[in-house]
């Protein structure tokens, strides 16, 4: 069976995979991995694809384990992987407790790492693995600090295993969107302080991102990123000092 896995597939960018994926002739099922089973369950009236829900905790170790058993048994030819799951929190570091910065790591990073090796026996060539990083894996972004730096870790991972897995035919790509309109930010503003992010010069839609991610998987590229704005940062921060480009962000966002 040719499949397509999404996790984080009941938020806004994850259920558009799900839609868009449905469209393929060369996908038979869609896992859709996420915590909400009534949630993942409303995933089917999004394709005529039959899509399985899969609930795992990715915050969780034993949730790889799982993940793992279910592939041993299923045997499934994937040729979408699209790691998607993860969260972050707009404010000063120490507002958020550790267990929720120790999670945030665990879903952005371990679990990306952790679901590709699990996945990379059923991967074949042609496949594509789609991990989801920010623009924000630019730059040094204060009060997006954690967030950002586990971006930059998603970012460095992929694109590094692009080439280390090339050899396999199998395609890895960076995904690195600007502001979205999701309930990503709903998570983002839930902290002991103020809401101090409050700038957003442009939202794209997830049906854009998402078209875009899987054209360039596509055409094996290891990174993606839309819209004009978003790849003007991605030149600037080339060429300006770091401590100059976080101030300009500061400044923006009136934190200086």
């Amino acid at each position: 069976m040719k499949i397509a896995i999404v996790t984080g597939a009941t938020g806004g960018i994850g259920k558009e995979y799900v839609r868009q994926l449905g469209q393929k002739s060369d996908i038979d099922e869609i896992w859709a991995v996420a915590r909400r089973e009534e949630q993942l369950k409303k995933l089917g009236e999004l394709t005529s694809v039959p899509v399985r829900p899969v609930m795992l905790d990715l915050s969780d170790e034993s949730a790889y384990e799982e993940f793992g058993a279910l592939l041993q048994e299923e045997k499934p030819d994937i040729r979408y992987l699209i790691n998607n799951a993860g969260f972050g929190k707009f404010c000063r570091t120490e507002e958020v407790d550790e267990k929720t910065c120790m999670r945030m790591i665990d879903v952005n990073c371990k679990a990306v790492v952790a679901l590709c090796l699990r996945a990379l026996p059923y991967l074949t060539p042609g496949s594509k693995v789609i991990n989801t990083a920010s623009a924000s894996a630019f730059q040094p972004l204060p009060y997006i600090n954690l967030y950002g730096s586990t971006k930059v870790f998603v970012r460095n991972f992929s694109r590094a295993l692009n080439r280390e897995w090339k050899s396999r035919g199998i395609t890895v790509t960076a995904v690195c969107p600007y502001w979205v309109k999701t309930d990503f930010f709903e998570t983002a503003h839930q902290h002991e302080g103020n809401r101090i992010i409050t700038k957003y010069e442009v939202l794209y839609d997830p049906r854009d991102v998402v078209k875009k991610a899987l054209r360039d998987a596509d055409k094996g590229r290891d990174m993606s990123a839309l819209g004009l704005l978003n790849k003007a940062q991605h030149v600037a921060v080339k060429l300006l000092p770091q401590s100059l480009v976080m101030d300009m962000w500061l400044r923006r966002q009136k934190l200086s």
